[in-house]
């Protein structure tokens, strides 16, 4: 494969120092009345950021809250003043991506439209309560508030972990943000101390498959993948089917949303698996794990390519959403994971190094004499150059093992 054009020389280890990996607790509730109007109000205090920032070109959060605060306080006097901030800090938030979408060309729009309030509550608001079966949620929306919002929830034994682990302060709890149907907790938790690789996993990233090569034990595996094109191509032709001979334009994206919405949930949760299984590999052999740096792929596919060469790479591979998805989780698990150049991964002989244009097809024939599959071969290249690249650390290393540095994947 090409090169990024932003890739590095050598490899990077993709995890990231400054911050925590988080994870997002999310809950569903029915219709409740006071949620309901209490959204309405920051929908309306949001509206008003929105509007300031917009017109006066301050877009800093404490610049508004200074601004708005005292008006928005005479508006609504029964509100808590912790929930007046949590709208204008929502308001700003909308603003930013908004911006930050123009600035990239993403949208046309003169301003960002508010579809769903939102709001985010202050801890030193909020109580919640975890008692090994029940999380209990008390939002005042008040100052004392003889009658406050209590939702309660029952997780399930993924949450339960996690809320276990909070509960005993092996992570900390960031602001929950409330919706007028759901409720977001995230969980903090402190960066595991990576392991000292002893060895490597190299993973050519294929459309159908994956093939890894571990150096340690020379073991050559290929994990099959197909299931992602098979599910994004079945729901692909069920949204086309669907909405074919409609008038009705929201009936038309009534059903593509749909099944967009499924082939995403479907594609990710097989992403999710097959990273554990990676982790538990990984973990296992105390080995790191080491991918291609793929990122602007999609603007690459799109040279010399047919379009239905660029519809099978772009809607149906989703191997991007994998390599954010494994590199998530090794954060999580402290698993080290290095990025390298794709370039030649698949067209170099592993055994002398020579490139050859012409040598085409699933088994390559190198004049060496060395016989080997094309996907084998850029399995091996990729843990040679994460080996080159453990090596380079030489004796102190850079910082620890696996510290992570800045780098085109950190960021994936």
């Amino acid at each position: 494969m090409r090169p990024s054009p932003h890739a590095a020389d050598g490899a990077i280890i993709m995890m990231e120092a400054a911050t925590m990996p988080t994870v997002c607790l999310r809950f569903r509730f029915e219709e409740h009345p006071k949620i309901r109007a209490l959204m309405e109000a920051c929908a309306d205090i949001q509206r008003q950021a929105v509007d300031y920032a917009l017109e006066n070109g301050k877009t800093a959060t404490f610049t508004l809250i200074q601004a708005l605060y005292p008006s928005l306080r005479a508006q609504h006097p029964d509100l808590h003043s912790n929930l007046i901030y949590g709208a204008i800090r929502s308001g700003a938030r909308i603003v930013h991506v908004f911006r930050n979408q123009q600035r990239k060309g993403k949208t046309r729009a003169d301003r960002p439209e508010i579809r769903r309030p939102s709001i985010y509550l202050v801890r030193q608001t909020v109580k919640i309560e975890w008692d090994g079966e029940l999380l209990t949620v008390t939002i005042p929306v008040s100052p004392r508030d003889p009658e406050p919002i209590v939702l309660t929830f029952r997780p399930h034994h993924k949450y339960r972990r996690l809320l276990d682990e909070w509960k005993a302060g092996r992570a900390r709890m960031g602001e929950p943000t409330l919706t007028a149907h759901s409720l977001s907790i995230p969980l903090k938790f402190p960066d595991p101390i990576p392991y000292k690789p002893e060895g490597v996993i190299g993973i050519d990233s294929n459309e159908g498959n994956l093939t890894a090569f571990v150096t340690s034990t020379g073991e050559i595996r290929e994990i099959d993948t197909g299931y992602v094109g098979k599910v994004n191509r079945d729901h692909l032709r069920r949204e086309i089917q669907g909405t074919r001979g409609k008038r009705n334009p929201k009936a038309k994206k009534k059903i593509a949303s749909k099944h967009r919405r499924i082939r995403r949930e479907k594609t990710e949760n097989f992403w999710h698996h097959l990273a554990l299984a990676l982790m538990a590999w990984a973990i296992g052999m105390k080995a790191a794990l080491v991918l291609e740096d793929l990122k602007g792929m999609k603007e690459r596919i799109g040279e010399g390519k047919s379009r239905r060469m660029r519809q099978r790479l772009l809607n149906f591979w989703s191997i991007m959403t994998f390599h954010r998805i494994l590199v998530h989780k090794a954060r999580f698990y402290g698993v080290p994971v290095i990025g390298v150049d794709p370039q030649n991964t698949s067209r170099a002989c592993p055994v002398c190094g020579k490139v050859n244009d012409r040598l085409r097809g699933p088994v390559r024939a190198c004049p060496c004499g060395v016989r080997m599959g094309r996907h084998e071969a850029a399995a091996v290249n990729i843990a040679r150059r994460g080996v080159e690249f453990l090596e380079g650390l030489g004796p102190r290393g850079r910082g620890r093992w696996a510290t992570p540095v800045a780098g085109p994947l950190a960021s994936g």
